[in-house]
């Protein structure tokens, strides 16, 4: 693991937090919450990036298989996603169906990941809406060793996304507004670029992660990386959100990441502090489990007539998703993965 990216994840996972807060108070209508979507598009480009870094070499290798890696896969995702699946389908979640049997289907997509691939929020966004994107994962990761031996090549990644990115353009351009999330925010086709992005960016981290660059170097990188980051973020309320929701962010979100796997300077030092690194870890849990906190809270306090100022509510929120994810990744991720990898393998 690299520990500056890890600590990296609690932050973005954070901006995903505060872009769901608008449903608390109108405060987080603002564009410098609600453009924390931008997380959704680190972790893909950080997904690619860390599955090459870990498994690039092993596939090609034959150190290991594509079995051991889809099973690997596997046991991250799907132990928490399951669970938190079935808390909200008994709590009650973002579904409008017709019948038992029309449940039967939304529930059965959620459960195997494939609501994305559904055009309707109400498919997409059902149950625990979060776990979209762990559909557009599931193809990531279903996609990587049939396809490494040609991405294995910068030349090959540079000639897939110069393809891609005039096509994506041209598509986003002509897609009508009321169809843009379907199709390029939540589907995992078009949300493959964003992966590759992150595998091109392990082919220049590896031509880069053994030259000498020195302490204040490092520290001048880190600090261009994040003000270029803030730069786009702050001005991106001007750019179209169907061109956000992507490839708006693949430079600076790319620049991030990359810089920082290098570990070079001194916000790289201050990264490696060991409770943000724990952060990071259990930013998968956060991830997947803030938002029906966040829409249980609101129905408590539609119900019981709760008066609370924001100031309270959120932070309180926020501790209660921090301390659930903690138990999570701590007694049930952790173990899960293990058992699900010891069933799977042993078969």
């Amino acid at each position: 693991m690299i520990d500056t990216l890890t600590s990296l994840r609690i932050f973005f996972a954070l901006m995903v937090f505060g872009a769901h807060c608008y449903v608390l108070d109108s405060t987080f209508d603002a564009h410098i919450f609600k453009e924390g979507f931008v997380g959704v598009s680190f972790f893909f480009v950080l997904s690619g990036f860390i599955i090459a870094y870990n498994y690039q070499e092993k596939l090609l290798a034959k150190s290991t298989t594509k079995r051991t890696f889809w099973v690997a896969r596997i046991a991250r995702i799907y132990p928490l996603h399951l669970l938190t699946l079935f808390i909200a389908a008994c709590i009650g979640g973002y579904v409008q169906y017709s019948d038992t049997a029309d449940w039967i289907k939304h529930f059965a997509a959620s459960t195997f990941l494939l609501q994305p691939f559904f055009p309707s929020a109400d498919y997409f966004f059902s149950f625990n809406s979060p776990s979209w994107s762990l559909g557009c994962e599931q193809l990531f990761y279903f996609c990587f060793p049939l396809v490494i031996p040609f991405l294995n090549s910068r030349r090959n990644l540079f000639i897939l996304l110069g393809i891609c990115l005039p096509v994506m353009l041209a598509g986003m351009y002509l897609t009508p507004d009321d169809q843009i999330k379907a199709y390029w925010y939540v589907n995992p086709i078009t949300r493959l670029p964003d992966f590759f992005v992150g595998v091109l960016l392990y082919q220049f981290y590896r031509l880069l992660c053994s030259k000498k660059i020195s302490y204040s170097a490092g520290t001048l990188l880190e600090t261009g990386a994040v003000v270029l980051f803030l730069l786009f973020y702050l001005c991106a309320a001007d750019v179209p959100k169907v061109y956000r929701y992507s490839c708006y962010y693949w430079l600076p979100v790319s620049l991030m990441i990359l810089v920082f796997s290098l570990q070079k300077g001194g916000i790289s030092r201050l990264l490696s502090n060991r409770f943000l690194i724990i952060g990071g870890e259990i930013s998968y849990s956060f991830y997947l489990i803030h938002l029906f906190i966040i829409l249980t809270y609101t129905k408590m306090a539609a119900l019981y007539q709760w008066q609370i100022q924001w100031t309270i509510s959120v932070p309180l929120i926020f501790c209660i998703t921090v301390a659930l994810s903690l138990l999570s990744y701590y007694y049930f991720e952790k173990p899960a993965n293990r058992w699900v990898k010891r069933i799977f393998l042993s078969l």
